[in-house]
């Protein structure tokens, strides 16, 4: 019986029901059964079919670990269902050179974005992902790349650029972007009065970036971007007057598919801290925006720890529906938050020394195999291209 004949008792929707149930590497291996089969999985409706699907199951969500620098170009992947699982691979990231620092930018429908910072060239690349597929693109270089050189104080004294970035879908145009901000700041990291961001947005359909006239309404923190309901978060500061300190009041949204952005207000109490103390990150918890709040106790206090709360907002843009889920004592200070696992449990870097995973429910610490110069991104299993 001749392949064809084989290929004729199996119905296209039956094929389909079968291949969108596979994991990556079976579908990589199975475009070379038939013509048809091949057509079909490299077919953007198919991925997307097979995203959805693969979104329903724990199993195939991932932390990637990817190290900031030192001379390797490897990352490893690990479980989010269990961190006390070993790591299940160690996976070469194919465009990285092992003497730049490497960081990710967001990761969304299992494509990543990650930045690469060389020490011998200004500004960064950045690269798309796809580890599943095993494909990637670089990222075309920004007009703003060109500013870090061209702006700069009056008479000709040069302000320090600083650059915030987001990744994340556009839903209505079936497409991926990046967000990239350009602040220009003087010696004292204040924003320089009357100098409006740039703004500009990378489009992975038309493989391109432009210039967005926008207002963008706080100075952005720089940690990575948090993309839920088709929009990017970032934590934000905001200055009194210039030579005042900063002080967490908001968050600074990006919405993908209209390009504008808008601010929500933190809550009230998160406001009110002593902001010279205070750090706050944004995170993803049970599909709600959270809000991660790292209060390090005050000077005096024997040993520096932090006391930590965890907010939700239950009504996505309903400020009212803030809500404080609970409040810990860390076992040292806190100095960086990496989210959380499907399970609820925290991943924190304590010390600037140790990474730790947090169990709110049984208040246990777990020490975790990752050194501390490194970020874990969620991200789910796909044959999303790049």
């Amino acid at each position: 019986m001749s392949s064809s004949d084989d290929e004729a008792k199996l119905p296209q929707d039956v094929a389909v029901e079968i291949l969108k149930r596979l994991p990556a590497r079976s579908l990589l291996r199975f475009r070379c059964v038939c013509r048809s089969w091949r057509s079909t999985i490299d077919d953007p409706r198919f991925a997307a079919l097979h995203l959805s699907h693969s979104a329903l199951h724990a199993s195939n969500w991932h932390l990637l670990w990817l190290h900031w620098g030192g001379l390797r170009n490897l990352c490893s992947l690990l479980s989010n269902e269990s961190l006390a699982m070993p790591s299940q691979s160690e996976i070469g990231m194919p465009f990285a050179n092992p003497r730049n620092i490497h960081g990710p930018v967001g990761s969304c429908n299992g494509l990543i974005c990650v930045k690469e910072i060389s020490a011998r060239r200004y500004g960064q690349t950045m690269y798309l992902w796809n580890l599943f597929a095993r494909k990637h693109k670089v990222v075309p270089r920004s007009g703003l790349d060109s500013r870090f050189f061209l702006v700069g104080f009056p008479c000709g004294v040069l302000g320090i650029p600083r650059e915030v970035l987001g990744f994340g879908f556009d839903a209505r145009s079936n497409d991926y972007k990046i967000v990239k901000i350009l602040y220009l700041l003087d010696n004292n990291h204040r924003c320089i009065g009357g100098m409006k961001p740039w703004v500009e947005t990378y489009s992975l359909g038309i493989d391109s970036w432009r210039r967005l006239e926008c207002e963008v309404p706080a100075i952005c923190d720089d940690e990575q971007a948090v993309f839920l309901n088709g929009n990017m978060h970032w934590s934000a500061l905001e200055f009194d007057v210039p030579w005042a300190e900063s002080k967490y009041v908001s968050i600074v949204s990006f919405d993908v598919a209209g390009e504008v952005f808008d601010e929500m207000p933190l809550p009230e109490e998160i406001v009110r801290m002593d902001n010279g103390r205070l750090s706050v990150y944004l995170a993803v918890l049970n599909d709600l925006l959270a809000v991660f709040v790292n209060l390090m106790k005050a000077l005096g206090h024997p040993g520096p720890d932090s006391v930590c709360s965890i907010w939700v907002m239950r009504d996505y843009g309903v400020h009212e529906s803030w809500t404080k889920m609970y409040s810990f004592e860390a076992r040292g200070l806190v100095t960086n938050f990496n989210g959380f696992t499907r399970n609820g449990e925290l991943l924190m870097e304590i010390g600037g020394l140790e990474q730790v995973s947090w169990n709110p429910i049984t208040g246990q610490y777990a020490n975790l195999p990752l050194p501390p110069q490194s970020d874990l991104v969620t991200v789910i299993e796909s044959i999303v291209s790049p």
